[in-house]
């Protein structure tokens, strides 16, 4: 009986001091009393675990607020600084790792590319370079190791966070591979991983464009393409794990092959890697365009280099956004037809530095899908913009805080 009674109190302060940082994460500055009002806990509850919170250091007392008549409260918020998490971001091609406080704003950044050669993109070589990173990153800036809650990782592929193993990985051609546990093994924090679209769309909930919106998708268009779908404010997974693959829906049978090994996916059509494919060709065609500008290589041009082509007013850089919108558009007017969500967020550098691939995608949405979900879904940039992974792999591990399970007996 005592056990019970334990593991129910426990659990009870869990969910108190959930409700205590999330008002204050929320509604940043508030007193006591305004706490309690908005909580719903007793006065008693709200003193005990303001004092434990802010001997731990997640609390600030920071001033007087007005009196009502009485003793004037004192204002209580959030300590941003009191922890640190690293995010980690293990793309197509790509591997960030950033440190971020509790507020998920990011203090330092390192980046590297992944090279397309089988022997780079080997396992435990991709390994030992995030391990290597997120060590890297924290010696360099000085974070006190006791002050780090954890590791998040927003991974390219078929995640399942529940076990930590990155189940199948398109580009790096990996299946089952145990990657939380072994950087938890290397580094001693505690890792939490999920899809990076799914965690981009947590991020986004959290800090970004679908603050307070129940039923979004946020779609990220990189080297990559997939969909986060968050139903009821929670993240859908699906049986096993991969809901939201959309750039692996084909869109042109006959179009080039992908990853994955089918051909014409909406990533081997529409992602970044593929519209720089496109662009290679239209230049060796002799198509007059400045896509190109004054590098030497042809093999050196970047997603980048399209986009201010664009901005530009150059017609071929303009023609490649447009059409791989209407191709983004096809699929996300299916996706529209069948969830009916109130909001798609869109990721990624296509989306946020001209308005070609987005306009694209909203006519492209509002001519093919069904009359009342695609005229009423609103279509939004990122709030995030280029650290739309990165925070959502932060927010992963903010995720175990705020809901109170760093502060399960144990843990604490």
């Amino acid at each position: 009986m005592s056990k019970v009674l334990k593991g129910s109190f426990e659990l009870m302060k869990q969910l108190n001091i959930a409700a205590i940082l999330n008002v204050l994460r929320t509604k940043e500055k508030m007193s006591r009393a305004e706490i309690a009002l908005i909580t719903g806990l007793t006065p008693a509850s709200i003193t005990n675990i303001t004092k434990f919170l802010l001997k731990a250091g997640y609390l600030n007392e920071t001033g007087i607020g007005e009196s009502n008549g009485g003793r004037p409260p004192v204002i209580l918020e959030l300590n941003p600084e009191a922890r640190y998490t690293i995010g980690v971001n293990l793309n197509v091609g790509i591997i960030e790792v950033v440190a971020a406080n509790l507020n998920a704003n990011i203090i330092a950044k390192k980046t590297i590319e992944v090279a397309d050669k089988e022997d780079e993109k080997k396992y435990v070589v991709v390994l030992n370079q995030i391990i290597s990173m997120i060590n890297g990153i924290i010696y360099e800036n000085n974070i006190q190791k006791d002050k780090i809650t954890g590791i998040g990782m927003a991974v390219h592929g078929v995640a399942n966070a529940s076990t930590g193993i990155l189940e199948f990985s398109p580009y790096y051609n990996w299946r089952n591979v145990p990657i939380a546990y072994d950087i938890e093994n290397a580094i001693g924090y505690s890792v939490f991983i999920d899809n990076d679209v799914r965690a981009m769309a947590l991020g986004e909930s959290w800090f970004g464009s679908a603050k307070g919106v129940d039923n979004f998708i946020t779609i990220n268009i990189s080297n990559g393409i997939g969909a986060g779908i968050i139903i009821d404010n929670k993240p859908y997974y699906g049986v096993n794990h991969s809901s939201g693959e959309i750039g692996h829906i084909v869109v042109d049978p006959d179009g080039p092959k992908c990853c994955c090994g089918n051909y014409g996916c909406l990533e081997s059509i529409a992602s970044n890697k593929s519209l720089v494919k496109k662009s290679i060709k239209l230049i060796k065609q002799g198509t007059e365009t400045s896509i190109l500008k004054e590098k030497r290589d042809i093999q050196n041009i970047t997603i980048e280099d399209i986009c201010d082509a664009a901005n530009n007013g150059d017609e071929a850089a303009i023609m490649l956004l447009k059409e791989s919108g209407r191709y983004i558009g096809l699929v996300i007017s299916n996706l529209v037809n069948i969830l009916n969500p109130t909001e798609i967020v869109m990721v990624g550098e296509t989306m946020t530095s001209n308005d070609y691939a987005l306009e694209s995608i909203k006519t492209t949405v509002k001519n093919v899908g069904f009359m009342v979900p695609s005229q009423n879904v609103k279509i939004v940039q990122s709030a995030l913009g280029n650290n739309a992974a990165a925070v959502g792999a932060v927010t992963l591990v903010l995720e175990e805080i705020f809901n109170g399970r760093e502060f399960a007996e144990g843990n604490n």
